[in-house]
């Protein structure tokens, strides 16, 4: 029997930034225009979310299946490239001014993206300067950032190219959550749709309950 998963909408959530140590070289530039608040589009309707949790049968951890459709609102067909990125992320436990605050290094412990490239989600750690960050062996800082660096490989995997939206597209993702020590399930879902061009056109975060951790 399967298990449902009771999903929540934020409304209003920034991206959230996990930094690594990456091999030295030199710095990259890259700017993007992230949005940090919900995008929806005019053209297009992202409908009937639906998440289910299953076991691995592999055993090798728990995997996250992600449904829903997009709803032409327009009479002509459109591209569009699809993101989905599902997280477990540590948070503060109450809104006090008191509490400490979960520091960025150690918010972000999950993050596994469809279509999976890591390293298109992959950016500098720049400081207030502008300048990559390093650690104490003079190696770059990276954080991921849940927003891709090239929204055109959002396509669909049937046929490598962008997805055809005529009436209503279904569309289904999965993401693994490898058992491991500190193990953490999923708690958050980002759904990333771009238009033809590559511009952001939708953009929505889910809170994922009935999550288990060990």
């Amino acid at each position: 029997m399967k298990k449902y998963i009771a999903v929540l909408l934020l409304a209003i959530a920034p991206g959230v930034t996990f930094s690594q140590d990456t091999s030295p070289g030199g710095s990259t530039d890259v700017s993007t225009n992230i949005p940090v608040l919900s995008q929806y589009s005019d053209r297009f309707n992202v409908r009937n979310v639906y998440f289910n949790k299953r076991i691995d049968p592999g055993g090798k951890g728990e995997i996250l299946e992600v449904e829903f459709f997009l709803e032409n609102l327009k009479d002509d067909p459109m591209e569009v490239y699809v993101f989905t990125i599902a997280t477990f992320e540590k948070k503060e436990k109450t809104r006090s001014s008191l509490e400490r605050p979960v520091p960025p290094e150690e918010r972000l412990r999950t993050f596994v993206p469809f279509p999976w490239d890591i390293s298109n989600f992959t950016y500098p750690d720049t400081g207030r300067d502008g300048k990559a960050r390093k650690d104490k062996d003079g190696n770059e800082l990276v954080k991921l950032v849940k927003f891709p660096k090239n929204p055109k490989a959002g396509v669909d995997p049937e046929t490598g190219k962008a997805y055809l939206l005529k009436d209503k597209l279904f569309i289904r993702t999965t993401h693994m959550s490898l058992y491991r020590r500190n193990y953490f399930y999923f708690n958050e879902l980002a759904i990333l749709v771009f238009d033809s061009d590559g511009k952001p056109a939708y953009r929505q975060l889910f809170q994922i309950r009935g999550k288990r951790g060990r």
